[in-house]
């Protein structure tokens, strides 16, 4: 029955094709129609072929800013944690963030300038959509501290037991009472009307109201010179029981051989006034603010015998204690509101990462390193810096060679003893046992430190850029 209903329409749809108006009309509608559905089709296919691509590229689009987001993210991260470990942080791998992963590596560069590689994937890091890769540099800016003298004392002054030595200049704003033996290398300078050098070796020229028992290598410059030689020249208002080796300038002498020319009356040479001291109120505050930063440990702190910790940047509300051989890394800024007391043979060190960067650890209190403690540097030009803000005659006491230590009490009266070797001292006043001796490195002029203003992980302008 289909056989012939099929076979019936075929002949009349030939017997239309065959007709001139079947080819007029009909079969030219039917091919227009055939015409314009493929037009249509064409058409259509090719708006979902646009639509799709589009989707495709807004898709790859939105991932790769998803993915350049990460990258900057990694990197904001990074420089974070640097400040937080004082520059000891590496990197991370694989660190999920919103819509996506990163990774990051840190390079080093010197000891103040590093370079962060960030990598970010969007969705995922095993089969990502897009994946973008930046590069930027960061350096610190320290806190630059000037330590211009080998010891530097207020009005409390310096007072050395026979044998020490100074190796550098010393300037005071006290006098300077030396023993037997005793020798400053440099230049000595004691200020005010009651300044004083006395029973002390000075191989540089030395500067005083009264320089009285002394030996002089270079000029004294002061009112009255008693007692004393001098290779140089003298520049007084009177001396007495003296040998100047050069000329002398002077009103009043007595029982004084002079070999070279001789200038009178002379009113003799104006005091020196006192210098201030080289760290400001203000940077010991930034500096305990910025340890602050790291948090509050309350209640004190006890390190016991033989144990190790990393501490910094930290605040302490309390006092400090360090066991026997007990291990203290700092790696950040370190306050003690209360004392900081070491045991025999503990140490103090900075983390390998600091470099050429020193650090600073502060006390309210006193700073009593009086047994032997041991301080171990980063680099070849760190340094460790102890406060101690006492005004007891205790401040900071110390009782063996420390050379990567710098002392620095201005409140109060440090305390050296047991033969130590230092690197610098400034305190309000300063007394050592003998044998004592302080070598003064030409570094410390332009000591950085990692705390306070500046004192912290910044991008470099111009250095971030695009990998691929």
């Amino acid at each position: 029955m289909i056989k012939h209903k099929l076979q019936r329409n075929f002949f009349s749809l030939n017997r239309i094709l065959t007709t001139k108006s079947g080819v007029g009309q009909n079969g030219s509608a039917l091919i227009i129609s055939f015409i314009f559905m493929l037009v249509i089709l064409v058409l259509v296919g090719s708006l979902f072929e646009f639509v799709t691509q589009n989707v495709k590229a807004t898709r790859r689009a939105v991932a790769g800013e998803q993915a350049m987001a990460l990258a900057d993210a990694g990197v904001d991260k990074a420089v974070s944690e640097l400040n937080a470990t004082a520059g000891s942080y590496t990197g991370e791998t694989g660190t999920v963030l919103g819509t996506g992963v990163f990774d990051s590596s840190v390079a080093n560069l010197s000891a103040s300038l590093k370079e962060i590689t960030v990598t970010g994937y969007a969705p995922n890091k095993t089969n990502p959509q897009a994946s973008r890769t930046v590069k930027i540099r960061v350096s610190i800016n320290p806190a630059t501290v000037s330590f211009n003298y080998g010891v530097q004392v207020g009005d409390g002054g310096l007072t050395m037991a026979k044998d020490s030595s100074i190796l550098g200049n010393v300037y005071s704003n006290g006098p300077i009472v030396g023993a037997s033996g005793d020798v400053i290398t440099g230049d000595a300078y004691s200020a005010g009307s009651g300044g004083r050098i006395q029973s002390f070796t000075v191989q540089g020229n030395a500067y005083a109201h009264t320089i009285q028992s002394s030996i002089v290598g270079g000029s004294a410059h002061g009112t009255a010179l008693t007692g004393s030689t001098l290779t140089g020249h003298a520049w007084m208002n009177s001396i007495s029981s003296c040998t100047v080796n050069g000329g002398a300038h002077y009103t009043t002498r007595t029982a004084c051989t002079v070999s070279g020319a001789i200038t009178t009356p002379y009113p003799g040479d104006p005091d020196p006034g006192p210098e201030p001291f080289p760290i400001t109120d203000q940077q010991i505050t930034d500096w305990k603010a910025a340890a602050a930063t790291g948090g509050t440990i309350s209640g004190g702190y006890t390190l016991a015998a033989g144990q190790s910790v990393s501490l910094g940047p930290k605040k302490i509300s309390g006092n400090l204690n360090l066991g026997n051989n007990a291990i203290l890394t700092l790696t950040g800024p370190l306050w003690v509101t209360g004392y900081i007391d070491a045991a025999k043979d503990s140490t103090i060190k900075l983390a390998p990462s600091y470099g050429d960067i020193s650090e600073v650890y502060i006390a309210d209190g006193n700073i009593d390193l009086s047994k032997e403690v041991n301080f171990v540097r980063a680099g070849s030009n760190s340094y460790i810096l102890a406060i101690g803000l006492s005004t007891s005659p205790g401040a900071i006491s110390v009782a063996k060679s420390a050379d990567a230590l710098i002392i620095y009490a201005p409140n109060g009266t440090a305390s050296v003893s047991k033969s130590s070797v230092l690197r610098e001292i400034t305190a309000w006043g300063l007394s050592t046992a003998k044998d004592t001796q302080v070598i003064y490195e030409t570094g410390l002029a332009n000591l950085q430190f990692s705390g306070g203003p500046g004192g912290s992980w910044t991008p470099v302008r111009g250095t971030w850029r695009e990998i691929k």
